[in-house]
């Protein structure tokens, strides 16, 4: 993986947390508070070169609450 980048919405949160890294090196911060009627859900940006996707999917779905 070369580059991964996301806004997360934490259960419980208030605010979006904002993620990202390089290669090993990653790193958050809390971002602004979600907005009145504003969806809350996580995205997130992978990149890198034949990435498996199924493993990728399967390790983000048990993070879910």
């Amino acid at each position: 993986m070369l580059r991964y980048k996301g806004v997360l919405w934490l259960k419980g949160s208030e605010r979006k947390v904002i993620f990202q890294g390089v290669h090993q090196l990653m790193g958050s911060d809390l971002g602004p508070k979600w907005a009145p009627g504003e969806a809350k859900v996580s995205k997130m940006v992978f990149i890198g070169i034949d990435l498996p996707k199924d493993i990728l999917l399967q390790g983000l779905e048990g993070c879910l609450a």
